[in-house]
């Protein structure tokens, strides 16, 4: 391993990375009606190659999103995530299994759908991914919140201004999922 140093940024570096990986990337983010039906396909293969969301009406659920978001390497796509628009019975839901007695009484957004292959994890491409989403939606009036038991991604969000609630509850596909929030 070789020590990098970029940005002011320390890193190691396997022998199998590219000192650039990110740069080598092309990201988009785009409304699911801007989508190619091919990208709507691939966002959907890597959804459900991540095991963790319910194919149940889930092509609907995607084209329900504000935005999607995409990363590619090499032409192929690596990594998603979405700003989802959840239904109240949905966020209702997830308050009552988070322990949240509260009103809910702004406009929401979720992010989610969060989803990078595995050969390429640990690289900055979710984060990324998530950043560009909430410059997105910046002029969002009203709360924005995320469902995790992922590690990484509950430092990003705290890193930007969520904030945990309620209590870690068990999921069907995750165990310890937290509830984080950021109103804006």
């Amino acid at each position: 391993m070789t020590l990098v140093t970029s940005t002011g940024l320390a890193f190691h570096q396997d022998h199998y990375d590219q000192p650039n990986f990110l740069a080598n990337c092309h990201f988009e983010i785009k409304r699911p009606c801007d989508c190619t039906m091919i990208q709507l396909h691939h966002f959907y293969l890597l959804l459900r190659k991540g095991n963790k969301v319910s194919p149940v009406d889930l092509p609907l659920k995607i084209f329900n999103a504000a935005f999607l978001a995409f990363c590619y390497h090499d032409k192929k796509p690596v990594g998603i995530s979405a700003i989802k628009r959840p239904t109240l019975a949905y966020l209702q839901q997830v308050y009552h299994k988070a322990g949240i007695i509260t009103a809910i009484d702004q406009p929401f957004l979720e992010i989610g759908y969060s989803f990078t292959q595995e050969s390429v994890r640990k690289k900055g491409i979710s984060s990324t991914l998530k950043r560009l989403l909430l410059k997105k939606i910046s002029d969002h009036h009203g709360m924005l919140f995320a469902t995790t038991a992922t590690a990484s991604s509950q430092r990003f969000l705290k890193a930007n201004g969520f904030q945990a609630k309620g209590n870690p509850y068990q999921g069907i596909f995750d165990h310890n999922i937290i509830y984080f929030e950021r109103i804006q």
